[in-house]
Formats: C-alpha cells, sequence, structure tokens
C-alpha cells in the first residue's frame, strides 16, 4: 500500500464514526427544549427586551446553577439574529463541533510529535460514540459540557506550544480560550489553575506573572455577585469516603456499559472498569512525574516528549477533578446517575487518556501492533454503543415529542405572543395531522399500578415496525374528560441481535414482541382516563382505544428551587 493510498484509507476510516453520528443526529435531534433549555430561552428574551447595554451584558454573564453559561447566550443570541428564533437543533450543532474541535486538538497534538494519521482513528471511534447521546440532543448542554472541554484541551495546548519562539502569540491566544471556558461552565475555574502549574513546570516567570495576573480577574469575575445554589448543592460530607469512592470509580468507568447484555451487572463493571483506568493513569503519570526534565534540556526531542506529556497531564487534572466534582455534586441523588450519558464524557476522555500515555511510553517499534490494535477495540465499542443505546436514543426523541404535546395540548401553555413566541416555535410533529381513530377494542393491554406511576404493556404477538422516521412507534394516550396526556413506549423483547440484522441496518425495518411505558403520576390531575394507543409508522396514525380505564390521584412533586 502507497503512503498516498494508506492516508486516504486512514482519513476514510476516520471520519466513518463522525459520519454515523451525525446521521443519528439528523435523525433524531429536535427543535423542543428540554430542561434548562427553558433557561435558556427565558434568559434570551430578557436579553432582547433589555434596553441598556450594561443590563443586557448582566444577563449574559447571569449565574445559571452554580454556572456562568455566557458562551451557551451568546451563541443562542447569534442564532436568533440568522434565524429569527432559537433554533435548539443548530445551538446543539454548535456542541457536535466543539466535539470535533476535541479531535482537532488531538490531531494537532499528534501531528506536532510526528504520530502517523492512523494514531487518530481510535480517538475518533471511541470519541464519535451515541453513547453520549443526552448532551448532543440537548441543546444547552451540549455548549456546557462538550464545549468547556474543548476551551480546556484548547487552552491548554496553546499555552503549551507558545514556549516555542514561532509560536509565542499562542500563549494570548491561550488567554482568551482560557477566559472563555470560565465562563462556559463551573468547571472551567479549573483552567487558570492548570495552566499556572504548566508554566511553572516550564519555568516560565514572565508568561507565569501575566497568566497569574489574568487569573486573578477570571475567576474573581466568575465569582462576583455568586449566590448559593437554592437546590442545595453538594449534600455528602468527604467523611462518606466509601461512598465517594464508589461514585468516583463508577464515574471514570461508565464507558464500559454492560446494560444491553448484563443490565444487572451495569453499575459492578463500571466500577471495576474505572478501578482499572484509574490505576493505570496512575502508574503512568507516576513514571512521567518522577522523570528529572531538568536533565532533558540539552535535547530537542527531550523537550518535545517533555511537551508531549504535560500536555496530557494537563487534560488529566481537568477530567479527573471535574470527575471528583460530578461525584460529589450528585451522588446524593443515587449512585445509578453517575451511569447516565451526560457524565460519560468523561470516562471516554478518560479512556483516550490512558491510549495516548500508553503510547507514549512503548517502543517505537510496538507503537503499530498497538495502534492496529487499539483500532479494532475502539470500533468494536462503536458497534457496541450504537447496539446499547439506540433504544434510548429513540425513546429520547418521542419524549421530547410528548413535552411539546403536554405544553402545547395538556397544559396549554405553548407561547403564543411576543418574544416568547419569536424564540419557541412548533416542531411538526404526528399529532399535529390527521390521527385515524378506530373504534374501542379489546387488546392485549397489562397495567400494574405502583406507587408513583402506572406500567402499560402492550403484548402482541411478533410483529414488524418500520422506524424510518424517528416518531415512528407506539404512543399511549390517557384521556379523561377534561384532560389528555401523550406517552412515548420503550420497544420490549427486540433483542440485541435484531439490532445488528440488514433488515434494521439497511431498511429500518425491527421485529418487535411488545411495547412497554411508565405513566408517572407526577403533574397528570387526578381523573379517570381511558387508554388509547397511537401506531405510528410511516405517513400512517391510527389511534385504537383499549376498553381498559385507570384511576389516577395526582401526586404534586416539590419544585427544586433554581436561580433562573
Amino acid at each position: 500500500m502507497t503512503t498516498y493510498t494508506k492516508k486516504i484509507f486512514c482519513l476514510s476510516l476516520l471520519f466513518v464514526p463522525i459520519v454515523v453520528f451525525c446521521l443519528c443526529f439528523q435523525k433524531y435531534a429536535l427543535n423542543i427544549p428540554h430542561w434548562d433549555d427553558f433557561a435558556v430561552r427565558n434568559s434570551l428574551a430578557q436579553i432582547l427586551e433589555s434596553g441598556s447595554f450594561l443590563e443586557k451584558l448582566k444577563l449574559f454573564f447571569a449565574q445559571h446553577n452554580e454556572h456562568r453559561i455566557v458562551l451557551t447566550r451568546i451563541l443562542a443570541y447569534l442564532i436568533y439574529v440568522f434565524e429569527g428564533t432559537l433554533n435548539l437543533k443548530s445551538l446543539m450543532i454548535f456542541g457536535i463541533g466543539a466535539l470535533l474541535g476535541i479531535l482537532y486538538v488531538f490531531y494537532a497534538f499528534l501531528k506536532k510529535h510526528n504520530y502517523p494519521l492512523i494514531t487518530l482513528i481510535p480517538i475518533s471511534f471511541v470519541l464519535f460514540n451515541v453513547g453520549l447521546y443526552e448532551n448532543t440532543f440537548w441543546g444547552m448542554a451540549s455548549i456546557q459540557n462538550f464545549g468547556v472541554i474543548f476551551l480546556a484541551f484548547l487552552t491548554f495546548y496553546w499555552l503549551i506550544i507558545s514556549i516555542e519562539v514561532q509560536h509565542k502569540n499562542y500563549f494570548y491566544f491561550a488567554l482568551f480560550s482560557c477566559l472563555l471556558g470560565v465562563f462556559t461552565s463551573s468547571n472551567g475555574i479549573l483552567i487558570p489553575g492548570i495552566g499556572c502549574l504548566i508554566l511553572i513546570f516550564q519555568s516560565r516567570k514572565r508568561g507565569f506573572l501575566l497568566w497569574l495576573g489574568s487569573s486573578l480577574i477570571f475567576i474573581p469575575g466568575f465569582f462576583y455577585g455568586f449566590t448559593k445554589n437554592p437546590d442545595g448543592g453538594i449534600k455528602v460530607t468527604l467523611t462518606d469516603t466509601k461512598t465517594l469512592l464508589k461514585g468516583l470509580l463508577v464515574t471514570v468507568g461508565s464507558v464500559f456499559d454492560v446494560k444491553a447484555i448484563l443490565p444487572n451487572k451495569q453499575l459492578y463493571f463500571s466500577m471495576i472498569f474505572g478501578c482499572v483506568l484509574i490505576l493505570l493513569l496512575g502508574v503512568v503519570c507516576t513514571m512521567v512525574i518522577l522523570k528529572k526534565y531538568n536533565s532533558w534540556k540539552t535535547s530537542e526531542q527531550n523537550i518535545e516528549n517533555e511537551q508531549y506529556e504535560v500536555f496530557l497531564l494537563a487534560c488529566i487534572a481537568f477530567i479527573g477533578i471535574t470527575s471528583v466534582g460530578i461525584v460529589l455534586a450528585r451522588i446524593s441523588f443515587g449512585i445509578e446517575i453517575l451511569l447516565t450519558s451526560k457524565y460519560k464524557i468523561y470516562s471516554v476522555l478518560t479512556v483516550i487518556m490512558v491510549y495516548l500515555m500508553l503510547l507514549g511510553l512503548i517502543s517505537k517499534k510496538q507503537q503499530n501492533s498497538s495502534i492496529w490494535l487499539s483500532v479494532l477495540l475502539s470500533i468494536s465499542f462503536n458497534v457496541y454503543t450504537y447496539i446499547s443505546d439506540y433504544q434510548d436514543i429513540r425513546l429520547l426523541a418521542q419524549e421530547r415529542i410528548c413535552d411539546q404535546f403536554k405544553q402545547q395540548v395538556s397544559d396549554k401553555t405553548f407561547p403564543s405572543a411576543g418574544v416568547m413566541a419569536r424564540l419557541q416555535r412548533v416542531e411538526k410533529s404526528f399529532y399535529h395531522s390527521k390521527i385515524t381513530e378506530i373504534d374501542t377494542l379489546p387488546m392485549p393491554l397489562n397495567v400494574t399500578e405502583r406507587l408513583n406511576d402506572f406500567e402499560l404493556k402492550l403484548s402482541k404477538n411478533t410483529i414488524e415496525i418500520d422506524l424510518s422516521s424517528a416518531e415512528a412507534g407506539v404512543y399511549f394516550v390517557l384521556k379523561s374528560r377534561k384532560n389528555v396526556y401523550l406517552f412515548p413506549s420503550r420497544i420490549e423483547s427486540a433483542g440485541n441481535k435484531a439490532f445488528l440484522k440488514f433488515d434494521f441496518l439497511v431498511n429500518n425495518r425491527l421485529k418487535v414482541d411488545n411495547f412497554m411505558a411508565n405513566i408517572s403520576k407526577l403533574y397528570i390531575k387526578s381523573d379517570t382516563y381511558k387508554v388509547g394507543v397511537i401506531w405510528v409508522e410511516n405517513n400512517t396514525k391510527n389511534l385504537t382505544w383499549s376498553t381498559q380505564s385507570i384511576d389516577i390521584k395526582e401526586i404534586t412533586k416539590t419544585k427544586i428551587p433554581q436561580n433562573w
């Protein structure tokens, strides 16, 4: 294989996970607000209605829980300027851009240290996996969680290479990206401190003083007017050592997700994998830190090695401290929450850091075989995450549709006039067109009542369903004389192998045994509801009412205090 052919092959393989990731995004991403997206919408409305420049500036920098989300608000404002509305799908695209930015930083880093292009392929397959779906399909979170990582890694890279005469101006670029990072997410305040350590390590006194002076502006600026998170913030103490340690292992190892094959062992295996990753990083980092860099500086090659390892150590510090912060802030809600998709990016990055650290320690002869092994493992991982998380991605899209239905039809709170109506527009869905209604029929519907919810299960003989559209599937309807609610369903008993069959991969046709939904009693008004099933497939939308009904006694959930 010629050098040119090898490069084309590597580039093609490099972009495969990115293309698949983007195709999945295009199919399932919806312009429907979710949780904190409403906060972005509300603050943008205030910015647009404010007549004072200083007031607008204050709103851009306003606190959001324990964060400052200036970058999110700036991008939301720009989207409004160009599109005339707050298109959350466009905000998500910027989040994917941040992932591409992270990949580019790794590309520039590896290219500078003369690694072949194939070295980047495992990183691409691990980074662009659909297991990151929760942040990917959430406008506000995609910018905050992916954006701050990109800005942190970019800052460290620019700062490290600015020691070279030909790149000295990158120091000021690093200062700017550091400033953006601080005001993108709360863990962005780690960037100035890690930057100081990099400069101390490089013995750059003048640069250190300038960086320190800037940091003493950035960090107090972040905390100026800062108020305690009204939801109580961290609810565990450092004395809960065992709980915190388990939480950290789960957070670091959550990328090793066995829910598709061993759902009851998911927590256990994530803890084991987290332990392995931490031990590997601990050993490798100790080996690097104990090296005496001062004795290397007669060799240009050793200076290059130093830059390689300092960059990775800086990234590891950012990932590690952030992971500890996530555990401290979230474990009081239950250790299982640390397995959710939105925190998995830090586990993904930990795997990448282990890969790059080990690559830097092994000999050139061993590198080629190690990289090819990593390519095979990363491809297997990427395919597995698709099988494992497809169901959750599909369900998330349907949940968004049902959220909009609740706002539009159930609660009638969808904005109809003024700036809010301009910012939030209706995402057309199946319920906006005619649905064929079939008479009430007996159907194999199992209803199980629990303390806070109902479980509805529609059991049928094995059938095929066309899932070509994001909204395809079964929806459960609850209707009384006054109220109506719509709920998505989860596919049951399809089997993992079904997602690998040609008919599903190419034609989007899946064999299904039954559909199941959990109907929470929260926010559903007390009443007697008849149960209906809407079957959505291609252009067909059929509503069938069952002969069963359920009585719901409303449970009012305590609203979590917010500062937005």
